[in-house]
């Protein structure tokens, strides 16, 4: 595989627990892409030229070490499968210093209209040169408790809802609802790529003026060991490109527990459309902060997560 970036890791990447925050992983992919879908004749500039835009369907991670600031990362990959209007890339981040794999990805775009989002079919060109840039899935970088299956799409918000109440105790937090403003979007009135579908920035800001850090919450045990839940792997999927004056909605929930490990999931639907819209999974392990080690999930927060379990809506 080629190497398509390289970056150092910054103070101001750590989050709450102490290590690089996650998405600075996937900003370091998303620069990798850029080159990559450039070398494919996908390049940005020109696409737009055309009316065109990769748009990001599928997310696949798996972060297998901790990093921090002064690492040096590298991002490898190559193309897993290109065919009709996607095409799926394998990205490995690395830091070649330890010789560890830090964070490995699946991602898969689109190749949409950017007034309409239709999707079309990749040109002839990008077939013939992804092919000379196909690399295979290695065994680190597949899945370890998160499916690449499609997850339930007949499920409504109100089913959801009257299931797990209003979901205090998930890791993906209560419901949450947002008009689309806007000023977030792109010309054409579609919500602009890499914005949070229910954090904008408004809400951000409006929570770090309340003194919420980004980052992932600092808890303690009964017996006084912070603990905190550390992302093992996600997968974000995008059904559906909301538009300014969108409402949107989401509620989450857990759908496995573990003795150490939890996955939930957050569904977004769009209220104007009825559909919906995007899921985000996310499998974190309970992290003794001091220790730096996976611990027993607490038997108090086991029976908070408890009133929160649906394994039948995965």
């Amino acid at each position: 595989m080629r190497i398509w970036h390289a970056s150092a890791v910054t103070e101001d990447q750590t989050d709450s627990l102490g290590h690089m925050n996650v998405r600075f992983y996937m900003e370091r992919v998303e620069r990798a892409n850029l080159v990559l879908m450039a070398e494919l004749g996908l390049e940005r500039t020109a696409l737009k030229a055309r009316g065109l835009r990769l748009s990001k369907v599928d997310s696949y991670c798996k972060y297998h070490r901790e990093q921090f600031p002064g690492a040096t990362l590298n991002v490898l990959g190559g193309v897993l499968d290109a065919a009709d209007d996607s095409v799926r890339a394998f990205y490995e981040v690395r830091n070649p210093a330890q010789d560890v794999h830090a964070a490995s990805f699946i991602v898969e775009y689109a190749l949409v209209d950017v007034t309409t989002r239709e999707r079309l079919p990749l040109p002839d060109e990008a077939l013939r040169l992804a092919e000379k840039l196909r690399t295979p899935l290695p065994d680190y970088g597949a899945p370890r408790s998160i499916t690449l299956d499609p997850p339930r799409l007949d499920l409504s918000f109100a089913e959801i809802a009257a299931r797990v109440g209003d979901g205090g105790g998930s890791m993906m937090g209560a419901r949450m609802e947002r008009q689309v403003e806007p000023e977030f979007c792109d010309p054409q009135g579609w919500l602009r790529p890499g914005e949070d579908l229910m954090h904008g920035p408004r809400q951000r800001a409006r929570m770090r003026a309340e003194g919420h850090e980004p980052g992932p919450v600092v808890n303690l045990t009964a017996d006084g060991r912070r603990f905190g839940w550390a992302w093992m792997e996600t997968r974000a999927l995008v059904f559906q490109t909301p538009r300014a004056g969108d409402r949107l909605r989401s509620i989450g929930a857990d759908i496995a527990l573990g003795g150490k490990t939890r996955q939930s999931r957050r569904w977004v639907f769009n209220l104007t459309t009825g559909r919906l819209a995007a899921t985000d999974d996310l499998v974190g392990v309970c992290l003794d902060l001091d220790a730096r080690r996976a611990i027993d999930i607490p038997p108090d927060v086991r029976r908070q997560l408890a009133s929160v379990y649906v394994p039948e809506f995965a």
